[in-house]
């Protein structure tokens, strides 16, 4: 099934996300290895792994396997190239989560940073539900839209057009209630204040 994210550029992506007014891939790395540092692992999932941005965080010492998802395969062949020295460490996989034949395969510490957006918040409790017995903790990043639009502004905006789409607004409390639901409680909460006046909300879950 096509998804507007496979037509979007590694390079516009990242250039977009790190520019100064929008600071999000540097605040994505950091989010990244404290995820990474607050739970003892050893097999990592990252969905939506695109280039590997966080990927140095991870500690090669103790942590056995890294899974990086993505739809976009592109992302992947990159990721692979610049992480090249993790060699079998990393597996990369095409994937689409929302496709209910994909499972999961068993993580301590899945990670899924700007994921809930696209997928919508009902389709991703159920997603994390459905592979319930594969998930130690699920660590989640989503972000607040007090300003600024869905997309921040800079100079690569309209390439996020298609995005719009598929795109949801996410509201911490109602997803906080809708893991609830499914018997997996809230570990921790952290709020991360962005340039232009967005705020990331960081949402870890564990099954009860």
């Amino acid at each position: 099934m096509y998804n507007p994210w496979q037509e979007i550029k590694l390079d516009i992506y990242e250039n977009h996300m790190k520019s100064e007014a929008v600071f999000q891939l540097q605040t994505l790395n950091q989010i990244t290895k404290e995820q990474c540092e607050n739970y003892g692992h050893e097999i990592v999932g990252i969905l939506g792994v695109a280039g590997g941005n966080g990927l140095e965080g991870i500690d090669l010492h103790t942590t056995k396997k890294i899974y990086g998802f993505d739809i976009n395969k592109d992302y992947l062949d990159v990721c692979q190239t610049r992480y090249s020295y993790m060699g079998s460490t990393l597996e990369l996989v095409q994937c689409d989560i929302s496709d209910n034949s994909f499972t999961l395969p068993k993580t301590d510490l899945l990670i899924a940073n700007l994921i809930i957006e696209y997928v919508g918040d009902a389709s991703f409790v159920s997603f994390i539900n459905q592979n319930r017995n594969h998930v130690g903790v699920v660590s989640c990043t989503i972000q607040n839209n007090q300003a600024d639009g869905f997309v921040s502004q800079s100079d690569y905006i309209s390439a996020f057009d298609p995005l719009l789409t598929i795109s949801h607004n996410i509201d911490a409390k109602k997803i906080i209630k809708q893991f609830s639901n499914e018997k997996f409680r809230c570990l921790k909460t952290k709020e991360y204040i962005l340039p232009n006046g967005k705020k990331f909300i960081r949402l870890d879950f564990k099954k009860s």
